[in-house]
């Protein structure tokens, strides 16, 4: 056997295998989609009810991807990621420092080996942090940092005090 003939042999089988454990992974992900689970009790969280209109982009670059920010019912999403990749809501962690809540949430891709871990703060009116986006493979792992910010533009219903 010459060596092109090894070489396209060494390809195709690198192509069959590499196919082959995509679906393999996608069947073994189907039941685990990332929502929470009967066992995972979601706790409501200190910014429910907020939304925040803003735009994300990659570090150090423009943000010009228009974005919203959800809180609710103890969960934080991305609602450009959860149209594009399906990143559903998932828990959000909160610690205050002064005026500023501080946040992480983590989510997974239902249908591939990737997450977003978001770090944000929030103060007053306004939402600013970063998120990482890594996306592992079997040959290597993709990792990226994006910037994020916005507006608040719905604030939590406040409960009426009766005197």
């Amino acid at each position: 056997m010459n060596s092109t003939t090894l070489t396209t042999c060494f390809i195709s089988m690198a192509i069959l295998a590499s196919a082959t454990w995509a679906s393999l992974s996608r069947a073994s992900d189907s039941n685990s989609v990332n929502s929470p689970t009967s066992q995972e009790e979601i706790i409501p969280g200190p910014l429910d009810g907020m939304t925040f209109s803003g735009a994300l982009g990659p570090d150090g670059e423009p943000k010009d991807i228009p974005d919203s920010f959800v809180f609710e019912n103890g969960t934080f999403v991305s609602k450009e990621c959860e149209l594009r990749c399906k990143y559903p809501a998932r828990p959000y962690f909160v610690r205050t420092n002064g005026d500023r809540i501080e946040f992480i949430s983590e989510t997974k891709c239902p249908y591939k080996d990737a997450k977003i871990i978001w770090r944000g703060t929030v103060e007053g009116d306004r939402i600013k942090g970063k998120s990482t986006w890594v996306v592992k493979r079997w040959y290597w792992t993709v990792e990226n940092t994006f910037e994020f910010e916005g507006m608040l533009i719905n604030k939590p219903a406040s409960t009426a005090s009766t005197e």
